[in-house]
């Protein structure tokens, strides 16, 4: 298919993709939650003539061309937050308390639309597209399990890629980054144990109030003074908990935090200096500090050529003014990360503000409210990725 011929299979997909959208968008549910999406998703695939495949609470699905060719993946995620909608909306949300906010229902519904172009054109590409419906992206991270479970096999996907909806991006404009497009998250947990005692006879204790002070201090010289100025690191400490009264020397401070980072290396640096540091300052200040460190998404690293790739099919789709770079990664979470760690490919952007004097709501606003007018922007990209060589 040329690419006239997609943009224009792509627009008389709108009706549809939105009415999905529309019907996705009034049950939104939680990770590892989401019953009625699954089941709508399913409906829609034989609806189209593809076969779905539930496993775990994610969804797969192939489009056969017939053809031999490349086996292209497309991930799409379909769950929602815990955000409460505002009256107003026409398919509002029937789950009181639960939204979807960041647009894993435009996602969704997106890559239904692109499979529905792709089975009605069998005869006109080669290869393969493997669906891929994911849980859980919100939460816990769905993206992990789905890999490990094999949905990157049989068949086995030879470049795969994702997209997001973004608020700051006109409709029309398509965003990629080569190399890191997002951050790892680590979460961190800092347990700085003490002994308690009488605040008139400090001496008889160890003040864990005092030593979780210094810890702060130090940490905040890890980015400052272990991280170059030229790379992209983050440590914050959202909380802090100790101490029961104030003539008692405090025996117990929690502190939690999130780490966040540009690439792996970077990662397992800050990973052990702050346990480096967490022993150091527990020495010094006579206490002990248990530093709790969790895995969380790894960095999100699209490959060079497949960057290239989706930035050429957005120009020649839409126009050169259309395709841009992203300039620096974000240093908010995405586990498509995991995707990528089994075969070469890209995530990308595509702009949902009607227009530049008119934006739309930041991601996970109770207010998002993104134009429609981007679905045949996202369906014909993901019909030109996969239909190319």
């Amino acid at each position: 298919m040329n690419d006239e011929r997609i943009w224009s299979l792509a627009k008389e997909q709108q009706a549809w993709v939105s009415s999905v959208r529309r019907a996705l968008h009034r049950v939104p549910e939680p990770g590892f939650r989401e019953e009625k999406t699954k089941k709508l998703i399913c409906e829609k695939l034989n609806e189209i003539g593809v076969a779905p495949v539930c496993e775990r609470g994610w969804i797969t699905a192939v489009v056969d061309s017939g053809e031999d060719g490349p086996v292209t993946g497309f991930r799409a995620d379909f769950d929602a937050l815990p955000v409460t909608e505002p009256r107003g909306c026409p398919f509002r949300s029937e789950h009181e308390g639960y939204m979807h906010a960041c647009g894993h229902d435009l996602h969704t519904a997106i890559l239904l639309g692109a499979a529905r172009l792709l089975t009605a054109a069998r005869g006109e590409w080669r290869g393969k597209v493997k669906l891929l419906f994911q849980p859980a992206e919100e939460t816990e991270g769905g993206a992990k399990p789905m890999v490990e479970g094999g949905v990157m096999e049989n068949p086995r996907v030879d470049r795969v890629y994702g997209l997001h909806v973004m608020p700051r991006l006109v409709t029309g404009q398509v965003e990629c980054r080569p190399g890191t497009l997002n951050a790892g998250t680590d979460s961190v947990k800092l347990t700085v144990k003490g002994v308690g005692a009488h605040g008139a006879y400090p001496d008889l204790g160890r003040d864990a109030i005092a030593c979780a002070a210094q810890l702060v201090t130090a940490l905040q010289t890890l980015v400052s003074r272990n991280v170059s100025p030229l790379e992209s690191c983050v440590l914050t400490l959202g909380t802090i908990e100790g101490g029961r009264a104030s003539n008692i020397i405090c025996d117990q401070v929690v502190m939690t935090g999130t780490l966040r980072t540009a690439n792996r290396d970077l990662r397992a640096m800050m990973l052990r200096r702050i346990r480096e540091v967490c022993a150091g300052v527990g020495q010094a200040m006579n206490c002990e500090i248990e530093a709790g460190l969790t895995e969380g998404y790894a960095p999100l690293v699209n490959d060079g050529a497949h960057c290239e790739r989706v930035l050429a099919t957005a120009r020649r789709l839409f126009g050169a003014e259309k395709a841009l770079i992203k300039e620096a990664p974000s240093m908010g979470a995405e586990d498509f990360s995991y995707f990528l760690d089994h075969a070469p490919g890209a995530f990308f952007h595509i702009g949902c503000s009607a227009d530049a004097a008119h934006p739309c709501a930041p991601l996970h606003s109770a207010e998002f409210d993104p134009d429609e007018n981007c679905i045949p922007v996202g369906v014909a990209m993901e019909a030109a990725l996969a239909t190319g060589e």
